[in-house]
């Protein structure tokens, strides 16, 4: 088998780990989550540094406690990893694009591509701007309330302050590892794929959003995460729209150019033109 050859494999598993990854960022929030609300009311009552804030303005514990009942969240915090489905998402769809003219052959997939690419880099394009503005929203929210002291305080930390960071630290990483697993799945697959810079962009884009994603898990206190996971989500919300957008771009000029193609009546040159993304057209340069 020649060096340069393509291995057919190695690029399903890389296709492979991206989807597994992808599954991990939306199943996510089943798994971490906060204690149950009455758990983190309590806690946050029994906390020292409440107790004294309590003192210091007067108020009475169980007074404090009526007042924090009317607060129950609808949905408990945790923004980040979901989020990071946007790029996985994104990613997903280039490697397949990518991947399935070599795989099933240019007569399959030719007509399909521009019209894969419009459709997947429109729904991600939506979906971005709806998570950012829930992220932008929550952030605001939650800004708000820990700078409303004392009631605004105690109500952000009964309904924020507690973040699964050990839960969360678990899936960025599994994340991370799946993501770079696949930039060395299509290495071994065929090294002509590291030459293709626009996936390989994305690959670094996915990989670095979940690393900033994992250290705004980390670098503040555990009472803060709360707003530094919005922060991550807004951050990758941003950046998947800008590469949604980036997506249904190519796959409308691909289209545009598959029609002009089909009133030259260049059959076999619209099959060969229309598999040929340029994630794919790249690795050949």
């Amino acid at each position: 088998m020649a060096a340069d050859s393509l291995r057919k494999p190695f690029l399903v598993a890389a296709v492979a780990v991206v989807l597994v990854a992808l599954l991990a960022c939306l199943g996510s929030s089943m798994v971490t989550g906060p204690p149950p609300f009455a758990d983190r009311m309590a806690q946050t009552l029994s906390s020292p540094q409440v107790t004294q804030l309590l003192d210091t303005y007067g108020i009475d514990a169980g007074d404090a406690r009526d007042s924090l009942q009317g607060t129950r969240p609808d949905n408990p915090p945790g923004l980040g990893i979901p989020a990071l489905a946007l790029i996985e998402g994104l990613l997903l769809l280039v490697l397949v694009i990518t991947a399935a003219p070599l795989l099933v052959g240019d007569r399959v997939t030719g007509v399909l591509t521009g019209a894969v690419s419009i459709i997947g880099g429109l729904v991600v394009l939506l979906a971005a701007i709806a998570t950012a503005i829930v992220s932008f929203t929550a952030l605001l929210l939650m800004v708000s309330l820990l700078l409303a002291v004392p009631f605004g305080t105690l109500a952000y930390l009964a309904l924020f302050g507690s973040f699964d960071t050990g839960g969360a630290g678990v899936f960025t990483s599994l994340v991370l590892g799946l993501t770079l697993a696949c930039l060395v799945l299509l290495m071994l697959a065929q090294q002509r794929f590291l030459r293709g810079k626009g996936l390989m962009l994305l690959l670094a884009t996915a990989a670095l959003l979940t690393f900033v994603t994992a250290l705004l898990h980390s670098i503040v206190p555990g009472f803060l995460v709360s707003i530094t996971d919005a922060l991550a989500a807004l951050i990758t919300a941003v950046v998947s729209a800008i590469w949604a957008l980036l997506v249904l771009i190519g796959g409308i000029v691909a289209a545009v150019r598959v029609l002009n193609l089909a009133r030259q009546g260049g059959g076999g040159a619209l099959t060969r033109d229309a598999s040929d993304p340029p994630a794919r057209r790249q690795t050949r340069e």
